[in-house]
């Protein structure tokens, strides 16, 4: 799944100088009234002042995008392009102030007063903003991995290409150079294999897009391996000539410095809903982790008497696009559980890669409630909370399990996973096999929207008190 991530970084900063232009507008205020927000006669009025001014900044963003390029642009031409900003916003609220007449009595010092302090807030926030973005990516996680793939003539180029964009939203994780590299890197990113390696790498590595720069005849000569990465969901930014894939449908054309591709994908995520389930993520982990809060002070005496161990268990997972991540749990088997699988193995009712087992006795009898009540997932909405996981999605892997995927397997690991999901609504019980899991995840990701979603939610709660009681 795709999404650019540059419309993100642009609510931010936005949001960031719609208040600054606030607080530059009662600096102005109180260095001509000694009051912030509050008009000279009516109190009121303040407010209606910053009202139109925020609308003006917005609607004047709206049609002039001052934001394009702004992680490009040095410190003398960012200074430029705030002045412009804040004379054009000037002028367009002092136009809508005269022609409307919504408030009486304005001061045209506190106006003119506005200018060079907001100026002067912005460009300091904007320089705060350029250094520490990169550092917010880089402690996050949330940067997108980026494998390049040249020939060793053109790999130099891509990569200073590349680098020139200076989105720092991109982290290259290495380069595969098609017909072989003289050393170990280049230009000061690893070689991490050849024409032959590519497949592979990408089924093991963390990745969530890849660059392929070549001439026609190379990309003709790519053409299964880029069907087999496609089927992994990782999107490809394909320099032009266009070359069709039947893996992604989707395509849209874009640019990396002065390289125009076309980039595939699977499915590309809108804007809009995405951040709507980030949100929906965030309240219900909120939610769910103060219920959280008050299971854990009852279950922990419970799960303690029951067997000598944690009252949490955590297991490393393999998450989005192979991030690998610790998932949370209330545990519910014994501490030796992990060394006793390899025994059980042969008893496993999962046709494929997963484990299950029905009675398995590893459980204690505590998790045996805990599972049939749902209540051992309920840590995960910490997961959920830092961005590890989100509430519907598709379920992560094991480290084991993910070292025998196949290509076509690691797609439904291209879309975060989730607490619940397609196939847990489908019949988790009755399901086991493997293949078909991994059919109805790939079909939540295609087919995915904020509604199905809170569809898969609904049936989940109404699945989880209809087992319960059942049992």
């Amino acid at each position: 799944m795709y999404q650019k991530k540059s419309n993100l970084q642009n609510l931010i900063i936005i949001t960031i100088d719609c208040i600054v232009l606030v607080l530059s507008l009662g600096i102005a205020n109180y260095i001509r009234h000694q009051k912030f927000f509050r008009g000279l006669n009516n109190p009121s009025d303040m407010k209606v002042l910053i009202f139109v001014f925020l609308v003006v900044f917005l609607v004047v963003n709206l049609y002039k995008n001052f934001y394009k390029q702004m992680l490009l642009r040095g410190p003398f031409q960012e200074l430029l392009e705030i002045t412009k900003m804040n004379l054009v916003t000037l002028a367009g609220a002092s136009f809508a102030l005269y022609i409307t007449r919504i408030i009486d009595d304005y001061s045209r010092t506190v106006l003119f007063l506005f200018i060079p302090i907001d100026v002067v807030l912005m460009f300091i926030v904007h320089q705060i903003y350029k250094r520490y973005l990169p550092v917010f990516y880089r402690m996050s996680g949330t940067a997108r991995q980026l494998l390049l793939v040249a020939a060793k003539d053109m790999a130099p180029r891509l990569i200073e290409e590349v680098r020139s964009i200076r989105d720092c939203s991109y982290e290259i994780k290495g380069i595969v150079v098609l017909d072989g590299a003289d050393s170990a890197e280049v230009d000061g990113v690893p070689v991490v294999g050849t024409k032959e390696d590519l497949v592979e790498y990408c089924l093991g590595a963390s990745l969530d897009e890849v660059i392929v720069s070549g001439n026609r005849e190379t990309e003709e000569g790519l053409r299964e391996e880029m069907e087999n990465i496609a089927a992994m969901g990782l999107t490809i930014h394909l320099q032009i000539p266009v070359l069709e894939l039947k893996e992604a449908p989707q395509r849209m054309l874009s640019q990396f410095g002065r390289f125009h591709m076309i980039t595939y994908a699977n499915k590309v995520a809108p804007f809009g809903q995405l951040m709507l389930k980030r949100l929906l993520d965030i309240l219900g982990a909120l939610a769910g982790t103060m219920i959280l809060a008050v299971l854990t002070v009852v279950l922990t005496p419970i799960i303690k008497l029951d067997s000598p161990g944690p009252v949490f268990f955590a297991q490393k997972r393999v998450g989005r696009n192979g991030r690998i991540f610790k998932m949370y749990k209330f545990r519910s088997m014994y501490i030796d559980a992990e060394e006793r699988k390899k025994e059980l193995m042969a008893q496993n009712e999962m046709n494929g890669l997963m484990f299950k087992m029905e009675d398995d006795p590893r459980i204690t009898k505590v998790g045996k409630f805990l599972r049939k009540t749902s209540l051992d997932e309920f840590p995960q909405f910490i997961n959920i909370l830092k961005g590890d996981m989100s509430l519907v999605g598709t379920r992560p892997p094991t480290l084991d399990e993910f070292e025998q995927y196949k290509t076509y397997h690691k797609k439904r690991l291209s879309f975060r996973p989730g607490l619940t999901g397609m196939w847990q609504v489908s019949g988790r019980s009755d399901i086991t096999d493997f293949e078909e899991i991994v059919r109805l995840d790939v079909e939540y990701i295609n087919s995915w929207s904020v509604s199905l979603d809170i569809k898969i939610l609904i049936k989940t709660v109404l699945a989880v008190f209809t087992e319960s009681g059942a049992k």
